[in-house]
């Protein structure tokens, strides 16, 4: 997969303007603008490349306003893939236009261990802001129609420094596993990474917390800082060679994507689909090897009704929709119903959510609300920017829906 703009005339080119992006875009279907379609930046990269059109940081504004949630390029009947044309665009404006926080952002801190408990206090106290002082201009954009915006707690020790590097297999080693942790579930969602290792454990893998890994890059590689993603993918190709693992697991849609589907890209082909081969979702390892048979529950206890929402980059990049339906289908005291458009995006999509909140809550109305429909008590995902998302629209739109990891369900009904 090529990175660089030039290079994707061909796909710009298979665009035939038929609108089929439309109706699944969701800046689209907020603003009715073209240039906010899959289409028009697919006509703007083109104008972009051939000089027709000068960049300009009203160019570069108009790139960023996009989820990357790849609903285009699932929709695309004639294989455009807008969705690479679109990051390949914010790369060439964000050489002239990115700032230098940005810049310091993704190459210095993101990429730097001993910077991230900085990162996680400098994000409480936002939040702690946040809710003190609602109306100052900064903090201001974190509210809509009244409401504040429900922000994660971020743990001043991390996920690692709780757990040993490795963790024995609960039974024979049949596994040896690297688990990926990344940024959130490290640092804000402790329960989920802790319910990813002992699930694996149960199911006989060793699993292993690899020291030096970093920041995915997914943040810099969406807003077009490739140079920074290539330090990150770097970086993490180093940590985790020639260690024997059979697999790297994530339990974050977007960094299973990004180690998955562009590091090759970003690490040259023939490093980047060794390290890729090895990278798998902990919800299809877990299915792939959870017992047979679905423990039985106890009949005390009323079944909990349980939904499922897709995260855009496990359902569209990773291609893994079936495997968490059959894990909660296989729970015990678990009923799960499927919502309405589960797949359509919640609207978080990290810092799109920062950038434009009210327009992230406006985009994620409808999945808060057919999570309310479902009658589910408890909603699930695999997406630690999704989980936030929708921790923020259930409190507005489904108030006492529960939102969880698959882990996290996982360890609470078979304990």
């Amino acid at each position: 997969m090529e990175t660089d703009l030039k290079t994707l005339r061909p796909l710009i080119d298979k665009c035939v303007m038929c609108g089929g992006c439309h109706p699944d875009c969701p800046t689209y279907k907020l603003t009715r603008y073209e240039h906010d379609s899959a289409r028009g930046k697919v006509v703007l990269a083109g104008a972009l490349l051939d000089g027709s059109l000068s960049p300009t940081k009203e160019l570069s504004a108009t790139f960023n306003h996009c989820l990357s949630c790849m609903a285009c390029t699932s929709a695309c009947p004639a294989g455009a893939d807008p969705a690479r044309v679109i990051v390949s665009a914010r790369g060439e404006l964000f050489k002239k236009y990115g700032g230098y926080f940005e810049k310091f952002l993704f190459r210095k801190m993101l990429t730097s261990r001993p910077a991230m408990p900085f990162l996680a206090a400098f994000f409480n106290l936002t939040a702690f802001m946040a809710r003190l002082f609602p109306r100052l201009p900064f903090l201001s954009k974190f509210s809509s129609e009244g409401k504040q915006k429900v922000f994660p707690d971020f743990s001043v020790k991390n996920l690692k420094g709780r757990f040993p590097e490795k963790t024995p297999a609960k039974g024979n080693t049949e596994l040896k596993v690297a688990y990926f942790v990344g940024c959130m579930a490290d640092w804000a969602f402790q329960s989920s990474g802790a319910g990813v290792i002992n699930a694996l454990s149960s199911v006989g893998a060793e699993v292993t917390l690899v020291k030096d890994e970093v920041c995915c890059g997914a943040p810099a590689y969406f807003a077009g800082d490739l140079d920074a993603a290539k330090i990150s993918a770097e970086k993490n190709a180093g940590a985790f060679a020639g260690r024997g693992f059979d697999y790297i697991v994530t339990s974050c849609a977007t960094c299973g994507s990004m180690l998955r589907d562009v590091y090759p890209a970003l690490l040259g082909k023939t490093a980047g689909e060794e390290f890729a081969a090895k990278v798998t979702d902990f919800q299809k390892l877990y299915a792939d090897r959870m017992p047979s048979k679905p423990v039985p529950a106890d009949g005390k206890e009323k079944k909990v009704r349980v939904t499922y929402h897709d995260p855009c980059h496990l359902s569209r990049g990773m291609k893994i929709t079936a495997e968490p339906r059959r894990i909660l289908s296989s729970l015990p005291g678990v009923e799960f119903v499927e919502m309405a458009d589960a797949s359509a995006c919640c609207g978080g999509a990290g810092a799109f959510n920062a950038k434009n909140y009210a327009e992230s809550v406006a985009m994620g109305e409808k999945k808060g609300r057919n999570i309310q429909a479902s009658g589910a008590q408890i909603v699930v995902t695999e997406c630690p920017s999704c989980q936030m998302q929708l921790m923020d629209l259930t409190a507005r739109f489904s108030p006492g829906v529960e939102v969880l990891q698959m882990s996290e369900l996982i360890a609470r009904v078979r304990r």
